[in-house]
């Protein structure tokens, strides 16, 4: 039964095999780079944040002072 599978698949489809096999990884490269990215953004936003509301806390505070 397996003999007959390989056969049937390796006799005409090698070609379009292997450019499938390329192109699923290539795309499963693809979204592995955009959740790299979005995880750099994301982990920039947060550093952002926490320094503004640093900042945002002291100015507050030198207005209550005032």
């Amino acid at each position: 039964m397996f003999k007959h599978y390989w056969e049937s698949m390796m006799e005409s489809t090698a070609p379009f095999m292997l450019a499938w096999e390329a192109y699923v990884l290539f795309m499963l490269c693809f979204f592995i780079s955009i959740v790299i990215r979005l995880n750099r953004i994301e982990n920039k936003i947060i550093k952002l944040v926490e320094e503004y509301s640093d900042l945002l806390d002291y100015i507050y505070e030198e207005e209550e002072r005032k």
